[in-house]
């Protein structure tokens, strides 16, 4: 039974809300578990006195809350708050937390902005697309996005966002602004590749025709769409799909297993497109 964890304080009622990240923690165990995967995206202002309040308050730790409280508004908060939690709560190993400790300092010397895209990558990573261009977004309006390499690749990750939630002439336009500003192969190809996907075939054509020199890119192009139409081929929802085609002739079945699937993809992609502050589209 040596896996067991003993759980400390108790489970609120009143869920800690973390802004940043659009939900709600409980539990004492679920700050450790939140700081250890995210705290090299966070800094010392994550360390408030309503998040001591609310431990000492919501959870009953009232002698930890004191200790937080005391570290507010303090150099090397985040740290200083990491610490304690590996002291008083566990739930983590000691060279767990040691190793958190060592990377929030050595992320001490990002800038905001460098921050800002990492949380940003890390929901696009994790497929919360809304999330992502949202942050994204408020960089390039908050003109937080650094030196032209730096925005480059705010705008080209942006387009990915746009991409992924099929607004592909918005993801044209972010990837054609991400080559402007820092010439790269990848965003002119996938500038492309986004125009191919929302432009009839003549006007892609025609912006081809027009454009002699994408003539390299083009071939790229059609290298990645034979690819991808291959992989979904045999792919496990092509296979669904043409298993439950053999049931057509034979009434509601393949109309159900399509409807089934239908909801899925829309629930998918309303999970993609959800983003917390701004309730989605």
């Amino acid at each position: 039974m040596s896996n067991l964890i003993l759980c400390q304080g108790e489970y609120s009622k009143t869920p800690y809300y973390l802004s940043g990240d659009c939900r709600n923690i409980y539990c004492i165990e679920e700050l450790c578990y939140y700081l250890y995967h995210n705290a090299y995206l966070l800094d010392d202002d994550f360390v408030t006195y309503e998040l001591a309040d609310w431990i000492s308050e919501s959870l009953n730790l009232k002698e930890l809350g004191r200790e937080i409280n005391k570290i507010c508004r303090k150099n090397d908060a985040l740290a200083k708050l990491v610490t304690i939690l590996s002291e008083r709560v566990g739930f983590y190993s000691t060279d767990e937390w040691n190793a958190l400790i060592r990377e929030i300092g050595q992320n001490g010397g990002l800038s905001t902005s460098e921050r800002r895209k990492l949380r940003a990558d890390g929901f696009l990573k994790a497929g919360k697309f809304g999330l992502a261009m949202d942050e994204y977004d408020q960089m390039i309006r908050d003109n937080d996005a650094g030196d032209d390499r730096f925005r480059a690749k705010v705008y080209h990750n942006l387009g990915v966002c746009q991409a992924k939630l099929f607004m592909f002439q918005r993801a044209a336009e972010s990837f054609e602004m991400a080559y402007k500003i820092f010439a790269n192969t990848e965003s002119y190809v996938s500038m492309l590749c986004a125009m191919k996907m929302y432009m009839s075939s003549s006007d892609y054509l025609s912006y081809l025709s027009s454009h002699k020199e994408t003539y390299e890119d083009s071939l790229e192009v059609e290298q990645r769409f034979s690819t991808v139409k291959d992989g979904f081929g045999s792919g496990p929802v092509s296979r669904y799909i043409a298993e439950i085609g053999k049931n057509k002739s034979q009434g509601t079945d393949y109309y159900d297993g399509i409807e089934t699937l239908t909801e899925e993809v829309k629930e998918e992609y309303r999970n993609q497109v959800f983003r917390g502050r701004t309730g989605g589209y």
